[in-house]
């Protein structure tokens, strides 16, 4: 099954974000690259930071062949690389003119594995590139993008984070990774706050949970490994069969569905320091 193309959303053609300078890292599949047409349909300019050039080429093809007008650029990049990150960032300021709007950090990577098991050398490599991709690589990009995105327009940098932040049975290390992602949220809505010489920036979260099956790019392998986590099978644990059990709305979000939440975040200028659950109400809060 392949990774579905990004699709138009409820305000299509609406020009809702005209003339926003926008960038998302991992950009180039998945929620990323929906965000991007979501983004792009609505008249801003983006940017596409991935390290994949081939489908991250390929999701601006499509983009601007299904956009009309539409502006969308590629930059390559390594997020957890801090020093290649560097030249990735100063790329796009000059593609920006030295300023950014909305900074969406949306790259990630997710590899089951039980908590007591990372002391083995095979998987210490693994939670070791989780680390370094979704911890590092989500600081070291929130300290390149400030100083473009304090000289934007209504500021905000939010994060794709995951319902899985309050812990995941078989995904120590990637719940674990979701949970700083939080601690960040909350530390930088402080820090970026309006003062005599800059303005604010605003800070979001956005944590989706179950996602539709040509939402992301996991193979069979990573099922597999989850369910032998899990000490359970695959059929058990897939997002379509939890889904109909455990969330209300009986279904897992479509892609629309989140870049749409990132849109309402972008948009609504005095949200700032929240994470909002996406998750058809699994995880409500009352």
């Amino acid at each position: 099954m392949g990774i579905k193309d990004p699709e138009p959303g409820k305000f299509s053609g609406k020009a809702l974000l005209k003339g926003k300078k926008c960038v998302v890292t991992g950009g180039a599949l998945g929620i990323g690259a929906q965000i991007c047409y979501t983004f792009a349909e609505n008249e801003a300019e983006v940017v596409i930071l991935d390290y994949n050039r081939e489908a991250a080429e390929n999701t601006k093809s499509f983009i601007t062949a299904a956009i009309e007008n539409s502006k969308v650029h590629f930059v390559q990049a390594d997020v957890s690389d801090r020093a290649e990150l560097k030249k990735s960032f100063d790329e796009v300021a000059s593609i920006f003119e030295g300023s950014i709007d909305v900074f969406v950090n949306n790259v990630g990577i997710i590899q089951p594995c039980r908590i007591e098991d990372i002391i083995s050398d095979e998987e210490s490599k693994t939670f070791d590139r989780i680390i370094d991709v979704n911890i590092k690589g989500t600081y070291y990009c929130a300290a390149y993008a400030y100083p473009l995105l304090v000289k934007g327009v209504d500021p905000a940098l939010i994060l794709i984070g995951s319902c899985a932040s309050v812990g995941s049975e078989g995904q120590g290390g990637y719940a674990g990774s979701k949970a700083a992602q939080r601690g960040l949220l909350g530390t930088l809505a402080k820090e970026w706050k309006a003062t005599d010489d800059y303005q604010a920036v605003r800070v979001g979260l956005i944590e989706p949970d179950y996602l539709e099956k040509t939402a992301i790019t996991v193979e069979k392998q990573y099922w597999l490994d989850l369910a032998n986590a899990r000490r359970t099978t695959v059929d058990k644990i897939s997002d379509d069969t939890v889904a109909r059990t455990k969330v209300p709305l009986k279904r897992e979000a479509r892609l629309t569905e989140i870049s749409e939440v990132v849109m309402f975040y972008a948009l609504s200028t005095y949200l700032n320091g929240e994470a909002l659950s996406v998750s058809g109400g699994k995880t409500m809060r009352l």
